[in-house]
């Protein structure tokens, strides 16, 4: 669909919109058929004068009914486009946009955070479809629409296609997603994950309850992903509300491997978060007792998470317990759906609880473990760090941090999540209080950790 011109002045509305789209379809005629169409021309195709449809093209005037769209719509060969646009003009054609821009941009914010309760209802939904038309230009200056993506589902919905996806669809969606999320930086993934958790509410919300038990499970999967990169974000209480969502969503499903599983995944980014270590080990005791002894990707994050937090709280024989634990579960057969589940997360705790205990030298084997089998550069940087940490326990603090502040400074900026900056700042706390001041490194360590993730 053809963008209106750009001008240096804003639509007042979407009438003006609508009309210098049917402007533009009329100039670009020529190009896409091979003889112009003047003004006179389309009138008198569509049973207009020529100063009606030129008021219709400045936004003056919307066409009467359907039945004249569609009479344009065939004239200019625009192929339906005026058409499937034509049902959300109608009704707020002469609506201002900048009222319309304030509401959406709340709207997304809240959904952001909050989830489908921010959705506005009834006349305020209209509303947001017209924002969404955003998607065609209207508002290029929010990222949030740059992709056009609300404006494709919206068609979706007027098309009545928005259900066709299947079970199948969303859990592509998903492993899309896991994909993104391992190997992107969480800023350029959390929009898109906003847009497709809002659709794929709104199929949820149309459909019987008796066929919803599937989608809920791509509902928790995508809710958790979305925890994930706010959490990457360092924006912990968001996060926090979406874990909860992923709970009541893998609940809804019936789907007791999903429940273990946002539990488990739930634990171990908490570890990353302000909760404290033993808020840790009550959640990753909450999916061991719902796996049971079934033996799923789920049990395994919340054994891993176990034995993280007893590794930061000092409990080193505890944490190598559930080492131990954990390589004798990931060595059975694993049942159930993986959710992306990778071997490599093994030697990441592996690497986590050596360095914890002082072990650096026994940890690296793990890291480069890791490092030969999994691409994401999350689990890829932190086992560096990992390294740090153990020779910080070791004592050599100020090679600790020099090693600290080359991997944070090697990385690009826009990959500095948050979570690889809590595992940064983890080599400090290897160093005690009244030595801090007298080490060469501190500086450039404190610089390179300062600089943080784009949010």
């Amino acid at each position: 669909m053809p963008a209106p011109r750009k001008s240096t002045d804003r639509y007042k509305s979407m009438a003006h919109y609508f009309g210098a789209l049917i402007r533009d379809l009329r100039d670009s005629y020529e190009l896409r058929v091979g003889e112009p169409l003047t003004v006179a021309q389309l009138a008198a195709r569509t049973g207009y004068s020529p100063s009606m449809l030129g008021a219709i093209e400045r936004g003056q005037n919307l066409p009467e009914s359907g039945v004249r769209i569609q009479a344009i719509d065939d004239a200019l060969r625009a192929e339906g486009q005026l058409k499937v646009l034509w049902p959300v003009v109608q009704r707020l054609g002469h609506c201002t946009l900048d009222e319309l821009a304030s509401a959406t941009n709340r709207t997304i914010a809240g959904y952001r955070e909050y989830g489908s309760s921010a959705l506005p209802q009834g006349d305020d939904m209209e509303r947001r479809q017209l924002f969404q038309l955003a998607g065609l230009g209207l508002f290029a200056q929010s990222p949030l629409f740059n992709a056009g993506e609300p404006v494709r589902q919206m068609l979706e919905r007027v098309l009545n296609t928005a259900d066709s996806l299947t079970v199948d669809d969303w859990q592509r969606t998903c492993a899309d997603y896991l994909h993104a999320v391992l190997t992107r930086p969480p800023a350029t993934v959390r929009d898109d994950l906003v847009l497709d958790l809002a659709a794929l509410q709104q199929v949820i919300a149309r459909i019987p309850p008796e066929r919803a038990a599937d989608l809920q499970r791509a509902a928790a999967w995508l809710s958790a992903l979305h925890a994930n990169v706010l959490t990457r974000l360092g924006e912990y209480g968001a996060a926090r509300r979406w874990w909860t969502t992923a709970r009541h969503a893998a609940d809804s499903s019936g789907d007791t491997d999903m429940k273990v599983w946002v539990r488990g995944t739930e634990a171990v980014f908490a570890l990353y978060s302000p909760r404290a270590p033993e808020a840790v080990l009550t959640l990753a005791r909450s999916a061991r007792s719902l796996a049971g002894d079934r033996v799923t990707t789920g049990h395994i994050k919340a054994v891993s998470a176990e034995a993280q937090a007893f590794a930061v709280l000092g409990r080193q024989q505890e944490a190598r317990d559930r080492l131990r634990h954990l390589q004798e579960l990931a060595a059975r057969d694993v049942v159930g759906e993986k959710y992306g589940w990778q071997p490599s997360e093994v030697w990441f705790t592996i690497s986590w609880v050596l360095s914890h205990d002082g072990a650096p030298e026994a940890g690296r084997e793990a890291r480069d473990r890791l490092l030969a089998m999994s691409p994401a550069y999350q689990n890829g940087t932190n086992v560096r760090l990992h390294e740090a940490i153990g020779i910080g326990k070791q004592g050599g603090h100020n090679e600790a941090l020099q090693l600290a502040t080359q991997v944070i400074a090697g990385l690009d900026p826009a990959y500095r999540s948050q979570m690889i900056l809590h595992t940064a700042r983890m080599v400090l706390d290897t160093v005690p209080l009244e030595k801090r001041a007298a080490l060469p490194a501190l500086g450039d360590y404190r610089a390179a950790i300062s600089a943080s993730a784009p949010n």
